[in-house]
């Protein structure tokens, strides 16, 4: 594990983000807390952080207003979003507002450190392998941005990001959406949503000639998806 990962705990149950700082650093990462959004915000301003940490319900600008200001000004920064809410619209907002994974207090700690330990070997993929060639179209990991031929720029969420990073991984065999739930989302794979298709239809839509009849993303009936490059 990369020593120098920097991580910020934004949370203001002080027990409970002193017992997260210890085991974290326990596992050799530098922590940094903040009691509000507010206070988190303006560590962010002025310090390199590597992931954020981040419950909903704070004190003053709240979890998802947080959550937005993050992404107006890094697209790339990870974010765990902490909450005690455990339905799967709140979870679903959460995610659709810039989280990249998501665990309902109370949770177990290894199932934190592992949820870490992901999405920073994840954002590591993303330095390293900075541009995907797909078809007529990269995809750019460093900007968050998908160029076709015509040099039309779509941007894409860490979400999509992730979606695509993931399939492109795998692409020597079929992904279920059970997978894709678990991996990608950190959601249960028995949940029954619509989330991974409404996703991949999205993402057709940016790397796709003709997203009703794909080539890159094609489904395979009863099963999942199998990505072409």
């Amino acid at each position: 594990m990369n020593v120098t990962w920097r991580i910020l705990i934004i949370e203001d149950d002080q027990p409970l983000a002193l017992g997260l700082r210890i085991n974290l650093e326990s596992e050799g990462y530098e922590v940094m807390h903040a009691l509000s959004a507010e206070e988190g915000l303006r560590i962010l301003d002025n310090s390199s952080v590597d992931l954020v940490i981040l419950d909903l319900m704070l004190p003053g600008i709240d979890g998802i207003e947080a959550l937005q200001r993050i992404r107006q000004s890094d697209v790339k920064l990870p974010v765990l979003v902490l909450t005690a809410r455990s339905g799967i619209d709140d979870k679903v907002e959460g995610l659709r507002s810039g989280a990249d994974d998501y665990l309902t207090k109370p949770f177990h700690l290894e199932e934190f450190l592992l949820r870490v330990k992901r999405m920073l070997d994840r954002y590591q993929w993303y330095k390293s392998e900075e541009v995907l060639v797909i078809g007529d179209r990269k995809v750019d990991f460093n900007t968050l941005e998908i160029t076709g031929p015509s040099g039309v720029n779509h941007r894409i969420t860490p979400h999509e990001a992730n979606l695509i990073q993931y399939l492109a991984s795998h692409q020597s065999r079929i992904v279920t959406r059970s997978e894709l739930l678990k991996n990608v989302w950190g959601l249960d794979p028995d949940l029954e949503t619509r989330t991974v298709d409404t996703f991949v239809s999205r993402i057709r839509k940016y790397l796709e000639d003709d997203p009703g009849n794909p080539r890159h993303i094609v489904s395979i009936r009863g099963k999942g998806y199998r990505f072409v490059p």
